[in-house]
């Protein structure tokens, strides 16, 4: 059978003694230290977690600078792409309308001179008529009248 008597006793209230000594001297530092550490490390998780969001909000903010900027460079090329089609488009037409004036004069022109070489031609009909029958006839031959209808018709 188990005694208990005055060692038992003194023991147990050393071993409690031991107890709080102990926590006192080796726990509680101890339990400090740990709770420090994960109060780091906790911290350092956070700084983390926040430097991660920083990050991921300005490269969020990044692309969409990229994009807009991209957008914007787009519209630019294309407006100027237009613009470029514009202009060559007004100065094909100016030239179209240009070729166009100046074909149109030449013809004015080339109409007028012919006008002038048919009215001389027909002004000397006469003239160059009589001079081949006088030739051919070998007398000078006298033409009184030159039907123009028919001259027309000849040079036409």
């Amino acid at each position: 059978m188990l005694e208990f008597n005055a060692t038992f006793i003194i023991a147990m209230i050393s071993f409690v003694i031991f107890i709080f000594i102990m926590n006192w001297i080796f726990y509680k530092p101890i339990l400090g230290i740990i709770e420090e550490r994960q109060k780091f490390i906790d911290d350092n998780y956070n700084d983390a977690q926040n430097s991660k969001n920083k990050a991921d909000s300005l490269l969020q903010e990044k692309d969409e600078r990229l994009n807009k900027t991209l957008i914007e460079s787009r519209k630019i090329v294309s407006d100027k792409i237009n613009e470029a089609n514009e202009k060559s488009q007004s100065l094909t037409n100016q030239a179209k309308q240009t070729s166009k004036n100046k074909i149109d004069e030449a013809k004015k022109h080339l109409s007028e001179e012919e006008n002038q070489t048919t009215e001389a031609l027909k002004s000397n009909v006469k003239d160059i008529a009589e001079n081949i029958s006088s030739k051919i006839l070998g007398e000078n031959f006298h033409i009184a009248n030159v039907d123009y209808d028919i001259v027309n018709k000849v040079l036409k």
